[in-house]
């Protein structure tokens, strides 16, 4: 495992109040703020980073509210028990709303800016540590026609170019976008054309990443297609959830969750390990866990290693569900009421980061489709790889498709036993030269298997089964690898030993997680955790090249074969993922490392 050059920690969004357990808020997890900060405070003295940098919202009330410098005075009494150096940025609860008319709290003027100022100190400044220089920025200003501001870009630009060689990482409030560069303006992002304006220096001055806050919810986007180009990674609140972003998800808040306030596995902060090349980011979730004053001297423990006997894994899963077209978030009367608002569910990259998952099983039609191809550069960019199949011939351009996806290692070509060799053959000619790997998977059906006469269920599905001995002599020769099903009724293990001294030069393990009957529920979350674990200490053990591939990421809670994923239907960790994050590989240039 590579070491760290030094570790920092990314805490946004605290909205420390005057008194403890009160908030002027109507939502009760906001009466929890000044706790769950404290909690904080006590998690990243475990965690001991270098330095800890506060991308704003240090407190609820406004400049203009009599309670400012009481939640400002309790905020210092908080973090006064923290071991590292604290370096804070300004968000628009400390400063002021970015500028808009419709905005729903006042927008910053020279009288707040000079309250933050005097309350917090300069509201921007660079640190420099070894190598890297981080440079922290007012984004509430921006468009303001404060004199600040044009004084802000003047300094952002000296600094900037006078960098040199120091890695730069960019820290702000307001996130530059969600989703797309050209989105329309909204309250969680910048208004056109600074965000243009803003986004072009970055990326001309080489900006390693951005990381924004704001929005208590995680987001991961590049800021252009650029080769090369910073990833803005927007970092969880330690307070409460955004209510608005509980649509991105496929069920309802659930209880105790105050409609998606309180989703409590989502709290928590960004520790970034700066590696000798790119970077890592670890999420420490809090659970909503909030520690008393009377508690403060409260340990609990560091954030887990990333080292152990499965950091050589190679772990895959099954992007069955739909995961890179963007949401409608509903305008809520709050603080969006008049654009239509799209975003895509980043979690989901999040938990493959967490449970460090790099290879991705998609149909063909994802690289057909331009959205979900754009995203697929994206995770590419992230150190992530596809797994295409196909059970189709290829068509005319296929060539030029599948070499411009990047990231893409693998073809898995699902044919009958008697389309194989052709199919096999078909597609070698037509891929493109270089790393992508030619996987025979075999298909079959419920009608290929001997039933009881009363009794029938309809089902289709891939893979070679471990006693397909001829089937997988023919395919070994055509192919570079192939697939091998493990069924639910099938140990890991046993499938492996089960497979004939056939000259297999790779194999997928598919390893389904559901039950044999389509009406029957799986959700023993620790049978399927011993069957995940199982499967990987299998392939290690096994001597040709074994990748495990999941044939589910996220649940299945309706529809047939319902069953339990590494993640809930709210993208929160089940027991797996949970596993799988304190024994993880660490793999990337950027995100990943």
């Amino acid at each position: 495992m590579r070491t760290p050059l030094f570790t920092v920690a990314l805490i946004a969004d605290t909205h420390i109040n005057p008194v403890d357990g009160q908030s002027g808020s109507p939502w009760r997890s906001n009466a929890l703020a000044n706790d769950r900060a404290r909690w904080a405070v006590a998690a990243l003295n475990a965690d001991r980073p270098e330095m800890v940098f506060h991308l704003g919202d240090m407190v609820h009330p406004l400049p203009a509210q009599e309670s400012y410098a009481n939640a400002a005075a309790r905020f210092r009494a908080i973090f006064a028990g923290l071991h590292a150096p604290l370096h804070c940025l300004p968000g628009n609860h400390d400063i002021g709303d970015k500028p808009g008319d419709w905005m729903p709290a006042h927008p910053v003027t020279a009288e707040s800016f000079a309250i933050c100022h005097e309350t917090f100190g300069t509201p921007w400044r660079v640190v420099d540590h070894g190598s890297c220089r981080f440079i922290l920025h007012c984004s509430p200003i921006l468009g303001s026609g404060l004199p600040e501001d044009e004084a802000q870009w003047s300094w952002l630009k000296a600094r900037l170019k006078e960098a040199g060689d120091r890695r730069v990482f960019f820290l702000t409030h307001y996130p530059l976008f969600l989703t797309h560069a050209d989105e329309p303006e909204h309250y969680d992002n910048l208004a056109w054309p600074v965000r243009d304006r803003l986004r072009r220096l970055l990326v001309a001055h080489g900006v390693e990443a951005v990381f924004a806050a704001h929005v208590h919810t995680i987001f991961h986007t590049p800021l252009s297609d650029a080769p090369g180009a910073p990833l803005q990674n927007v970092v969880p609140s330690v307070s409460a959830l955004r209510l608005d972003y509980s649509y991105m998800f496929r069920a309802p808040p659930g209880p105790g969750q105050e409609h998606g306030r309180n989703d409590a596995q989502k709290l928590g902060y960004y520790l970034l390990d700066v590696m000798p090349e790119g970077y890592r980011i670890r999420l420490r979730r809090s659970g909503g866990c909030a520690v008393a004053e009377e508690d403060a001297a409260f340990n609990p423990g560091p954030h887990s290693a990333y080292d152990d006997e499965l950091s050589e894994r190679e772990l895959g899963v099954d992007m069955r569900h739909g995961w890179a077209q963007p949401i409608a978030i509903p305008y809520s009367g709050v603080v969006d009421e008049f654009r239509r608002k799209y975003v895509r569910n980043d979690y989901l990259v999040t938990a493959l980061q967490e449970a460090g998952i790099r290879d991705l099983r998609v149909p063909i039609d994802d690289l057909q489709d331009s959205t979900t191809r754009a995203r697929m550069h994206d995770l590419a960019r992230m150190g992530h790889r596809f797994q295409a199949f196909t059970i189709d011939g290829p068509h005319r351009g296929i060539a030029q498709l599948l070499g411009d996806v990047a990231g893409l290692s693998g073809l898995e070509v699902i044919a009958r036993q008697d389309e194989m060799e052709r199919m096999l053959c078909d597609w070698r000619a037509a891929k493109p030269e270089g790393c992508i790997e030619l996987l025979a998977s075999r298909l079959w059906s419920s009608a290929d298997i001997a039933t009881e006469a009363t009794k029938f269920s309809h089902g289709i599905g891939h893979g070679f089964f471990p006693t397909d001995t001829d089937l997988l002599a023919g395919a070994a020769k055509h192919a570079d690898g192939v697939v091998i099903r493990v069924g639910p009724d099938m140990a890991p293990q046993q499938a492996l030993a089960a497979l004939p001294a056939t000259d297999l030069r790779r194999i997928v393990l598919y390893v389904t997680m559901t039950s044999s009957n389509p009406a029957q529920p799986a959700n023993n979350d620790a049978y399927q955790c011993a069957r995940i674990l199982s499967a990987l200490r299998a392939a290690q053990d096994y001597p040709v090249a074994v990748s495990v591939m999941l044939d589910t990421f996220d649940d299945h809670d309706r529809g047939y074969f319902p069953r339990h994923g590494l993640y809930d239907v709210q993208f929160n960790p089940r027991p797996a993922a949970i596993y799988l994050s304190s024994h993880r590989i660490s793999g990337s240039r950027a995100v990943l490392d």
